[in-house]
């Protein structure tokens, strides 16, 4: 293929100056390499190009049809590869960033990235799944949870904490929890992974020996949001989720004093590779001065 695409090079620049010799001075190559490549080509093609005598060269009938299209074809590989260079010279194109779905967090953090690079498209997947990287060709992925596979490069965020909250009119209705063994006589809002199945636990003193109701379980966190500000029950919730209803007073946290652990660390993830488009390069750049 290579060698073909050096062959018809060499015809078109023979077409031009209608001297192997010229066209070798040009090219950095002997008229007899010249030569070489043209006959090479003509073997390939099945078809006489050039017509050859002692004091000139012109195009046959087939040279001149076989001229056009070795031309576009220049073109077309000149036009490839200008916008590769471009692509690794100058961030443009698509990418394909894998984030965990925590609402008012990760989408306002790419905001002054999505500013800075109008010409990049984005394409954003919310999901707590797992997502093969290089098999499902995404450029990097937000993930929560402990330090991420050895096959990825990754940095470390920061850390999530979740608190438990309830709204003024639930904890009015039915009362404010005062110890974790309350809880078994309130509404509770759980949630169930997309991608594992499993109910996440609430980290309290003494919750294994105490059975907490699962009232209501849902496997989105705006949902979550919206049923417990609806007075549907207790949830718990990414602080960083509810921080404006936190502030406004339409959640008030209960039983802080008995969550063990509530943080979860954040990482951003990306393949190894041994060259990165520019796009690429200024998303894991940005990625880097994430922080909590």
């Amino acid at each position: 293929m290579i060698d073909s695409l050096s062959a018809i090079g060499v015809f078109v620049k023979v077409a031009e100056v209608g001297s192997f010799a010229s066209a070798g001075r040009t090219l950095g190559l002997s008229a007899s390499a010249v030569g070489k490549r043209v006959a090479s080509l003509e073997s390939s093609v099945g078809a006489q190009l050039l017509q050859r005598n002692t004091r000139k060269i012109s195009l046959t009938y087939e040279g001149e049809r076989f001229l056009k299209h070795a031309m576009r074809i220049l073109e077309e590989i000149d036009n490839i590869e200008h916008a590769m260079l471009a692509s690794t010279e100058s961030p443009v194109g698509r990418l394909k960033i894998s984030i965990a779905p925590i609402p008012n967090f990760f989408s306002d953090c790419f905001n002054a990235f999505l500013e800075e690079h109008k010409a990049i498209e984005v394409e954003f997947d919310f999901s707590d799944r797992c997502v093969d990287l290089v098999g499902e060709n995404f450029d990097a992925a937000i993930r929560l949870g402990n330090d991420p596979d050895g096959n990825l490069r990754s940095y470390y965020i920061g850390e999530i904490h979740s608190v438990i909250v309830a709204c003024p009119d639930y904890l009015n209705r039915f009362g404010r929890p005062e110890k974790v063994e309350d809880l078994s006589s309130h509404s509770l809002i759980h949630y169930r992974s997309r991608n594992s199945g499993m109910i996440q636990p609430w980290p309290l003193t003494k919750s294994k020996s105490i059975h907490l109701p699962q009232t209501i379980i849902c496997n989105d966190i705006e949902a979550r949001i919206k049923l417990a500000l609806n007075g549907n029950g207790i949830a718990f919730l990414p602080q960083v989720s509810i921080k404006e209803h936190l502030n406004k007073g339409a959640f008030c946290t209960v039983l802080d004093e008995y969550i063990n652990d509530a943080s979860t660390s954040i990482y951003a993830v990306w393949p190894y590779a041994h060259r990165y488009s520019m796009r690429q390069r200024v998303l894991i750049d940005y990625l880097k001065k994430l922080k909590l």
